[in-house]
C-alpha cells in the first residue's frame, strides 16, 4: 500500500472526486463546479492507492476569515480519520495565510455531521434559513 498523501487536486482527479460528492450528498456539486476551484490551492485530496476523500478551503466573501467550502470522504473509507486529517490541514494552511479563524455552513439534518465538526472545536453561530435547495443551512465557526 502506497503512503497516504494530501496533495493539490487535479484535473485527473475529478472524476473520482465527483463520485466521493454523489454518494455523500443528496444535492451534489457538478464537476464543473471543482474544475472551477481547480487553481485554488486550498483544493486538495487525500490519496492512498486513489482518492479517499478531499477538501476546498478558501476565504470568506469580506475576506476576514477562512471558509471551508467543502470536505468528504468516500463512504467505503469513513470514520478512519480521513476527515480529520483533511479538516487540520486545511485548518493549518488558513493559518499559514494568515487567518486565525474558520467558518463552514452545514445542511440543517446533517446531524453527524454537526458532530463531526463539534468535535473539531466549531461551534454553531447561527442559521441561514433555505440556505440550500433542500434545507437550512447551520454556520458553524472556530478559531485556529
Amino acid at each position: 500500500m502506497k503512503d497516504v498523501v494530501i496533495r493539490r487536486a487535479e484535473l485527473p482527479d475529478i472524476p473520482a472526486i465527483v463520485e466521493i460528492e454523489d454518494c455523500s450528498f443528496e444535492v451534489p456539486w457538478p464537476d464543473f463546479l471543482f474544475k472551477a476551484y481547480l487553481n485554488n490551492p486550498g483544493f486538495v485530496v487525500y490519496e492512498n492507492d486513489g482518492i479517499l476523500g478531499y477538501a476546498i478551503v478558501g476565504i470568506s466573501e469580506d475576506r476576514t476569515r477562512s471558509h471551508l467550502q467543502s470536505i468528504a470522504v468516500h463512504k467505503d473509507c469513513r470514520r478512519q480519520g480521513i476527515a480529520t486529517r483533511l479538516l487540520d490541514w486545511c485548518i493549518d494552511l488558513a493559518k499559514l495565510y494568515g487567518f486565525d479563524r474558520m467558518t463552514l455552513e452545514v445542511r440543517e439534518k446533517n446531524v453527524d455531521a454537526q458532530l463531526f465538526y463539534s468535535e473539531n472545536g466549531f461551534k454553531v453561530e447561527g442559521r441561514m434559513d433555505g440556505y440550500y435547495i433542500d434545507d437550512n443551512a447551520i454556520i458553524m465557526g472556530r478559531d485556529i
